[in-house]
C-alpha cells in the first residue's frame, strides 16, 4: 500500500511540471491587451473581449461562454422578421432579452458573467449585450456614454432611435420622455433634481455624454474591474485596468471621478512608501491627462523633485533621465527655486559621469542642463 502511494505522488510529481509548462504564456487578459494597445481588435472578437473583461481566465471557459453567446443569436435569427421594419424588429429583440435573461437590475452587475449566471444586470452590462446581438443582426449599433449612465443609439434607422436597456419601456424610449425622466432622476440627489429641473435632467445628461464605438464602450467594462479593484484597496491592479480602459475608450464621460480618485490615492501610497519615481509616473500620467487640475499637477511637481533626488543618491540615472524628459511635457519645473534644485543636481550627475567615462549620459544630462538653463 505504501509503495502504491509513493508511486503515484511521483507520477503526480513528474506530471506537475509538464502541465505548467503546458499552462505558460501570456493569459487571455494579457493577449487582449497586447491586441488592443494599438487602440483595436484584431485577435479577439468583440464578443470575446467583454468576456475576457468580465473575468473570463480560461479558454474552455471563454469557448462556453461564446457558445452561450453564439446560441442565444441563433435563437433570434430564427425568429420570424419583417425585413422591411426594422425598428419592430430590433424592438422584438429587446423585448425578448429583457424577458428571458434578465431578472434584477443591480449597480454593480457590470459584468457578461453577471447576466448570464445570475440574470443581473446593469446599464453597461445590458448595452453590451444588446449592441453585440445587434451588431450581429447586421443593426448597426452604437452607445451614448454620459457622467453616470450608458445606452444604446440607432444611428441608421429612419430615425434616431434611444434604447434604455435597464427599462421595462426602453426601447425608443424618447417616447416616454416623462417615465424617463423619473427614471433618471433615482441617480441623481434629489437637491440636484430640483435645481436641474425634472424636465431637463435628459437634456443635462445628454449635454455632458458623447456617441461611443462599440469598441469604446467595452472599455466601460475595464474601468469597472478598476472600480472594483479601488474598493479592496488595490491601487495598483486598478491603476492597470484604467491605462487598459483607456486603450479601449480614451475619453470616458463616465470614469473621470474614478480615475481622478485612483491617481491620487495610487500617487499618495507610492509617495508614503517613499517609491517616488512610482508616484512621479502615477502624478504625472494623471496630470497630462487632467492638466487644469492644480492638485495633480503640485503633487506630480513635488514627487519629482523627490525622485531626482533619491535617484541621485541611489545613483539611478536612467530612471532621472526619464522622469525628466516626461517632465519637460508637462512642463513642471517652473519656479527659479525649483530650476536651481534641479540645475544643482543635474551638475552633480555631470560631474559623477565625467569621472565614470559614461559619455552617452553625460551628453544626456548637458542635455537637460541646457533646457533648465533657458
Amino acid at each position: 500500500m505504501t509503495v502504491a502511494i509513493s508511486t503515484v505522488l511521483m507520477l503526480s510529481l513528474l506530471a506537475a511540471p509538464m502541465f505548467a509548462g503546458a499552462q505558460s504564456g501570456p493569459s487571455l487578459a494579457d493577449q487582449l491587451f497586447d491586441d488592443i494597445a494599438d487602440r483595436q481588435l484584431d485577435d479577439f472578437s468583440h464578443i470575446e473581449a467583454a468576456f475576457i473583461l468580465s473575468d473570463v481566465t480560461s479558454r474552455d471557459s471563454l469557448d462556453y461562454y461564446v457558445r452561450w453567446y453564439e446560441d442565444l443569436v441563433q435563437r433570434i435569427r430564427d425568429f420570424h422578421f419583417d425585413s422591411i421594419d426594422r425598428m419592430g424588429s430590433a424592438n422584438k429583440v429587446f423585448n425578448y432579452i429583457r424577458t428571458t435573461l434578465y431578472e434584477e437590475y443591480e449597480r454593480e452587475a457590470t459584468t457578461m458573467l453577471d447576466i448570464v449566471n445570475d440574470k443581473r444586470y446593469n446599464c453597461v452590462s445590458s448595452t453590451i449585450l444588446y449592441n453585440m446581438v445587434c451588431r450581429d443582426m447586421s443593426w448597426p449599433t452604437q452607445a451614448f456614454e454620459t457622467p453616470t449612465h450608458v445606452y444604446t443609439i440607432f444611428t441608421e434607422f429612419d430615425q434616431k432611435v434611444i434604447v434604455e436597456n435597464t427599462h421595462p419601456m426602453g426601447f425608443n424610449i424618447m417616447q416616454n420622455l416623462d417615465t424617463y425622466s423619473r427614471y433618471l432622476s433615482q441617480f441623481y440627489p434629489e437637491n440636484q433634481v430640483y435645481r436641474i429641473g425634472l424636465d431637463q435632467l435628459y437634456a443635462h445628461e445628454n449635454s455632458r455624454g458623447r456617441v461611443i464605438s462599440n469598441t469604446e464602450l467595452l472599455g466601460l467594462l475595464a474601468y469597472n474591474q478598476a472600480y472594483f479593484a479601488m474598493q479592496e484597496e488595490d491601487y495598483e491592479r486598478a491603476y492597470d485596468m484604467v491605462l487598459v480602459a483607456q486603450d479601449f475608450n480614451q475619453d470616458s464621460r463616465s470614469n473621470v471621478k474614478l480615475e481622478l480618485n485612483l491617481y491620487n490615492r495610487w500617487g499618495q501610497q507610492c509617495f508614503e512608501e517613499e517609491r517616488f519615481y512610482d508616484a512621479f509616473q502615477v502624478l504625472a500620467d494623471g496630470a497630462y491627462r487632467y492638466p487644469k487640475n492644480k492638485g495633480l499637477v503640485r503633487n506630480a511637481r513635488t514627487a519629482l523633485l523627490n525622485t531626482l533626488r533619491q535617484n541621485w543618491q541611489e545613483r539611478k540615472w536612467r530612471q532621472s533621465h526619464q522622469a525628466l524628459s516626461e517632465a519637460g511635457e508637462l512642463s513642471l519645473i517652473t519656479s527659479e527655486q525649483d530650476r536651481e534644485r534641479v540645475r544643482t543636481i543635474l551638475m552633480n550627475w555631470a560631474n559623477y559621469l565625467g569621472r565614470q567615462g559614461s559619455r552617452a549620459d553625460a551628453i544626456q544630462v548637458w542635455q537637460h542642463l541646457e533646457a533648465f538653463q533657458k
